[in-house]
């Protein structure tokens, strides 16, 4: 047995896709908005008894390697090895030259992260470990998080690195070292710090965050890795490989601001809890959130910094229609304080958590003097233009009347004025989980009875070749030749090899996109008919064809005798009129 078909043996593509968009049973297949384009209408369609996607919209499709590809941006064999840990599969015959450079860079950094790992636990570096501790961590979950520790050692981690057999353009592309402009040599660029591994939805590591833990004013407290090509500071979300299943099952996630937060809120069981890694919430990290829920609960520092970028990240997520609430923490409390020191505080603070413009009301109305016009004046000026971000009219219209009972002034009044913000606006396109770049929807042509009478033998072919032996059937009533070439594949494959696979077909991409919808519908159509039944439909499928290649062949023939009898041809009438009776009477027989 391969690598692959050992890895699809044993994860179901159902499961797999539903870690990253959620799916409606509709039939005997599961359907969804695509989430390689955007739509309004579910297009997608994924097959477990065959198990394999497709879109009706895009023309995406494939088995759950494509899927992963697509959906991480990487290639086959790195697809390959992140499913394979999730199955629990030894990857046997694997190079080291089949490894991409990004999948070089995955085990470069995974690497690293072990010998951060045991520096941590060293006990040369105990005052580290203290730090930790003393934070409330506890020893369980320094070691679920992975915590480490980078030395005062300018090349340690390099020379660790190296003896895995990896090269310092490989370290350097990781984001794990820099180069000393004065004398040329490689160094660690976490030196001294307490190491935040950050990885990705499979629990893989592709950065690190680091806490400084020596006095230097010229350093910066917190580094994250640079931009490298698994790492985006601006699409990643801290701690989602541990928090993704907890979302999904709780419908909601708490959004907060740093490492030490998430790590405090999930050893005090919140579970739900990711953060932005310091930065405000973009479009990215929304598309990545609603892959999970529609949901958020942003839990930020109650400094000025922490609430400018949650008002930056509220504003965006409410342009895509996400559910926004703000839990309002304490002056000079952290998130992982709070947790740590009191949980039943930080769970009654998210419980009456306060929805986006209910938090934005109270904020900007509450240095307000609303008896003065200017004051009213100003409340509107900064919350109206937050009004017209919300995309849903019944939702937008409630906070128009809230607004106008705050600050005393007619509806009709706030109502113009958001009318006016509305209008100059540029329409945010909704977001969808993870779409890819350049996908473009098919054209949705309009097919005609021959088109669709073709589909459906090809897809009844695919779901049960063997009822469609028991009658004779001319390919050359095939009027497409795509469904031609289709039909002696198939009909080649099961002569050959006793079944059907799509791996056995021999055809280009396109034909094998067309193939792979037409198995959906063939699943949809005839997977819960009997065999009999499905024998009559062949038998059904095959007359209404001969008969609209008959109709086809009877409007030649019509053409060929006007053009005879232009040129006075009286014999090649006689002979074609002939024709002609003969096909009409046939055509009737078949009726």
């Amino acid at each position: 047995m391969t690598n692959t078909e050992e890895i699809k043996e044993k994860l179901n593509i159902v499961d797999l896709i539903q870690e990253y968009i959620p799916l409606q049973k509709a039939g005997t297949q599961y359907k969804a908005r695509c989430p390689f384009h955007n739509e309004k209408t579910p297009s997608f369609s994924v097959s477990e008894q065959k198990q394999f996607y497709h879109c009706f919209g895009c023309a995406k499709s494939g088995d759950i390697f494509n899927f992963v590809q697509e959906m991480e941006s990487v290639e086959f064999v790195e697809a390959l090895r992140l499913l394979a840990k999730k199955a629990g599969v030894e990857l046997k015959n694997v190079r080291r030259e089949d490894s991409n450079s990004k999948t070089r860079i995955l085990d470069c950094l995974n690497s690293a992260q072990e010998y951060y790992t045991r520096n941590l636990w060293n006990p040369q570096h105990a005052s580290v470990l203290t730090y930790a501790r003393t934070r409330g961590l506890s020893d369980e979950t320094i070691k679920a998080f992975g915590l480490g520790y980078s030395d005062e050692s300018w090349d340690g981690v390099i020379v660790a690195l190296r003896g895995k057999g990896f090269t310092e353009k490989e370290m350097e592309e990781a984001g794990i070292t820099l180069r000393s402009s004065k004398t040329g040599q490689w160094f660690d660029r976490f030196r001294m710090r307490l190491m935040f591994p950050i990885h990705n939805s499979y629990g893989n590591v592709i950065g690190f965050g680091g806490r400084i833990m020596h006095d230097d004013p010229n350093a910066g407290k917190y580094i994250n890795s640079p931009q490298t090509a698994l790492y985006n500071k601006s699409a990643v979300l801290y701690g989602l490989d541990l928090a993704k299943n907890f979302i999904k099952k709780m419908d909601a996630v708490m959004i907060v601001e740093g490492y030490m937060d998430v790590i405090g809120c999930h050893q005090a069981k919140f579970r739900n809890v990711v953060a932005a890694s310091g930065t405000a919430l973009t479009l990215d990290h929304i598309r990545t959130i609603k892959r999970f829920t529609n949901n958020i609960i942003l839990a930020f520092d109650g400094d000025r910094a922490g609430q400018s970028a949650a008002w930056r990240g509220m504003q965006l997520a409410i342009q895509n229609g996400v559910n926004i609430k703000v839990l309002a923490l304490p002056d000079g409390k952290d998130p992982d304080e709070i947790a740590l020191e009191n949980s039943d505080q930080l769970r009654e603070l998210a419980v009456n958590a306060k929805p986006f413009m209910e938090y934005a009301f109270d904020t900007v109305l509450a240095p307000l003097d609303l008896t003065q016009v200017l004051q009213k004046k100003k409340a509107s000026h900064e919350l109206v233009p937050m009004l017209a971000l919300f995309p849903d009219v019944v939702e937008r219209t409630h906070y128009v009347q809230r607004l106008a009972e705050l600050v005393h002034v007619p509806v009709n009044v706030i109502q113009e004025q958001v009318d006016i913000a509305l209008k100059p606006r540029v329409a945010v396109r909704p977001v969808t989980p993870q779409p890819q770049k350049n996908v473009v929807p098919q054209p949705q042509c309009k097919k005609t009875r021959v088109d669709q009478l073709e589909d459906r033998l090809i897809a009844l072919m695919w779901q049960d070749y063997a009822v469609t032996r028991e009658e004779s059937f001319d390919p050359e009533l095939l009027l497409s030749e795509e469904t031609q070439t289709l039909y002696k594949e198939i009909q080649n494959q099961y002569n050959h090899a006793g079944t059907l696979s799509l791996e056995g077909i021999h055809t280009s991409p396109e034909l094998r996109n067309i193939l792979q919808a037409a198995a959906m519908i063939g699943e949809d159509l005839y997977g819960r008919m009997t065999p009999v039944q499905r024998a009559q439909e062949y038998r059904t499928i095959v007359q209404a064809l001969s008969r609209e290649r008959l109709k086809v062949r009877i409007d030649h023939i019509t053409q060929q005798i006007a053009a005879a009898e232009r040129n006075g041809a009286d014999d090649e009438v006689v002979t074609l009129v002939a024709k002609l009776h003969e096909y009409t009477e046939f055509l009737k027989r078949l009726r």
